[in-house]
């Protein structure tokens, strides 16, 4: 009997421990207020290759304090509440990011949508713009970000807030990316790969949307590209000559864009397209790409389209341009911004273009 009555205190001695050594390991050692735990929203990419999205069984957000309008959590500066989700607050006054009250949870990760009370991400997580401004705008989107990391690190770090930045969606650890330049005051754009006049010859890279597919094929692809990060303001057309030429096929997708509360900025890749003309018609909000800076990779031919977009955009009123992160770009880009101030011209992010480019037309 004694003996038994030993075996069995040991034994809830070492249930004790190890219970104790797994709680340890799961709070860091830390207990919560109120012995709640900090939630966290968990995201994965999936390998990047040309096949369906592979649901993220393991994402998930939390819900958080309501927001103000102005932008941070009620009662708060951006700080992180128990039971909220943790913030990444911006620089320049931007919104803290990610907002929950504009996220959709989904097998593969979490998806922006327009609030109960009407709020879009496109306006909540724009870089803030003083709407009286009398100055020509010009906007200035680098494109194709992500893929080198050299090239990431210094348009972010070396060209100026009011620039956007637009990612690949296939960039690894795209989120971290996405904070840092909104913590440098870039807004945020993902691009869009869509099906160019040569494809595949020309392969914009995984879960392109595709003219000739399933609608509900693109729209799930459209899902997986939102999904891989947070608090961007929408979306910018990468290649897609051929898609943007067959309304049937674009139609669904801009429809889903608006549904998200998101921004659609039109490379123009092809003078051909209908983006733009369809986005209008559906009332989408939409920025049209003037001109391409590099598309002649020297320093005098930047400079000379540069000149030009200041002369359109003193005609216009607002224009936008695209670039490369190439460092010759990147170079002319901060010198020519730094000049505008002088110039009587604002440099402004790509959401405060889109009702001016109409006005303008």
């Amino acid at each position: 009997m004694v003996t038994t009555l030993l075996v069995a205190a040991w034994a809830v001695t070492l249930m004790s421990i190890g219970g104790g050594a797994a709680w340890l390991i799961l709070t860091g050692g830390h207990a919560q207020p109120g012995g709640v735990q900090s939630p966290q929203v968990t995201m994965s990419l999936n390998s990047f290759r040309d096949t369906e999205p592979v649901p993220n069984k393991g994402a998930t957000v939390d819900s958080g304090a309501p927001t103000d309008e102005g932008g941070a959590a009620a009662g708060n500066s951006g700080t992180p509440q128990p039971g909220a989700i943790e913030t990444k607050v911006a620089a320049a006054g931007m919104h803290p990011n990610p907002d929950p009250l504009l996220i959709e949870k989904s097998d593969l990760g979490p998806l922006p949508i327009i609030g109960k009370d009407g709020r879009m991400p496109w306006r909540v997580y724009a870089r803030p713009f003083n709407s009286i401004d009398t100055r020509p705008r010009i906007a200035i989107i680098v494109t194709g970000l992500g893929v080198s990391e050299n090239a990431t690190k210094s348009a972010i770090e070396s060209l100026p807030g009011a620039i956007t930045l637009s990612f690949a969606p296939f960039t690894k650890n795209l989120s971290d990316w996405v904070d840092k330049s909104r913590a440098h005051g870039h807004e945020v754009l993902i691009d869009l790969p869509m099906e160019p006049i040569d494809y595949p010859r020309s392969d914009p890279g995984p879960n392109t949307l595709l003219a000739n597919v399933p609608i509900d094929q693109n729209i799930r692809r459209l899902s997986w590209i939102l999904s891989r990060a947070t608090g961007y303001v929408g979306v910018s057309i990468y290649m897609g000559s051929g898609m943007v030429t067959k309304p049937r096929a674009l139609n669904p997708i801009l429809e889903a864009l608006k549904a998200r509360g998101l921004m659609l900025v039109d490379t123009r890749d092809t003078p051909l397209g209908h983006a733009s003309d369809l986005a209008k018609q559906m009332h989408l909000a939409v920025a049209e790409s003037d001109r391409m800076i590099d598309r002649e990779l020297a320093g005098d031919q930047i400079d000379k389209q540069l000149a030009q977009l200041e002369t359109q955009a003193r005609k216009h009123g607002a224009v936008l341009a695209v670039g490369r992160p190439f460092p010759v770009t990147i170079d002319h880009l901060k010198n020519w911004a730094a000049s505008l101030k002088a110039k009587g011209i604002a440099l402004a992010p790509v959401s405060a273009l889109p009702a001016m480019q109409q006005q303008g037309q």
